[in-house]
């Protein structure tokens, strides 16, 4: 099942991801560019299928490349093992969402923080009419 987001939402994503990589001292190579790309674009259960669709973009890359890449994305907190490999950007709604400010820092908010953010902004808008948010629906793009 391959998981596609607009091109500007991928791109901001793996920024974000190589930041984080380069703030904890883990060199940015070509193929973990190659890998990160593959786990923000496709549905991945296990390394071994990282593995493979990477080494269709890159027939280079190696099983240990990969896992030292997906280590070293969980010691940085940019990726999540579940059901399936999730880098933080892409978390369902209500568990994350990751802002980058304009001096490159950045802020995690969890599903309250998102509430409070969204509620508070649509209010100082004038858009809520005072009401409280009920339900936040994120809707992806295919």
């Amino acid at each position: 099942m391959q998981r596609m987001l607009p091109q500007t939402v991928r791109t901001l994503e793996k920024d974000l991801v190589l930041e984080r990589l380069r703030k904890q001292g883990f060199r940015i190579t070509r193929q973990r560019k190659v890998l990160i790309d593959v786990i923000l674009s496709e549905t991945c259960t296990c390394c071994k299928e990282v593995y493979i669709l990477a080494s269709r973009k890159d027939p280079g890359i190696g099983m240990a490349t990969v896992y030292r890449t997906v280590d070293a994305l969980e010691q940085v907190g940019a990726l999540e093992r579940g059901t399936a490999y999730q880098l933080c950007g892409q978390k369902k709604a209500g568990k994350c969402c990751l802002v980058e400010l304009e001096d490159s820092s950045t802020v995690e908010l969890d599903g309250a923080s998102i509430q409070k953010v969204i509620e508070n902004g649509m209010q100082k808008c004038g858009l809520s009419n005072g009401m409280k948010i009920k339900e936040i629906t994120w809707i992806q793009e295919e």
